[in-house]
């Protein structure tokens, strides 16, 4: 059942799941690289985000994600080494940016589809 959901959980995020770039908690390894964890703790507070403050503007959305793609980038071409803490602070507000690019699509696609509808109804 365990390896099942780590299974869903790598391919949901893309995640290599190494124990050396993973958080652990008595011993035992977390599914998700600490990046992967602050992108998921970022998936739920965007739930509390939209519903509070509704949609952000695109660039908005942009300084969200630019941290983490920084940090990701700078990594994989070895300009640094970051640490498990940088990586989950970069990952959170990642992530929260990721949910409002689908929020933000599925919203306008929604208004899109209430103009159609309003234009071509007989």
């Amino acid at each position: 059942m365990v390896k099942n959901f780590n299974f869903i959980l790598q391919v949901f995020f893309f995640c290599h799941q190494r124990p050396d770039r993973s958080f652990h908690y008595k011993g035992k390894k977390f599914p998700l690289c600490a990046r992967c964890t602050g992108m998921a703790v970022g998936y739920l507070l965007s739930i509390i985000l939209v519903i509070l403050l509704g949609i952000f503007d695109l660039w908005i959305i942009a300084l969200l994600i630019l941290p983490m793609a920084i940090d990701g980038t700078g990594q994989l071409f070895g300009k640094w080494t970051s640490n498990n803490i940088r990586r989950f602070l970069t990952g959170l507000p990642g992530g929260i940016g990721i949910i409002y690019i689908f929020y933000t699509i599925g919203y306008y696609f929604f208004v899109f589809g209430q103009y159609v509808g309003k234009k071509y109804m007989i």
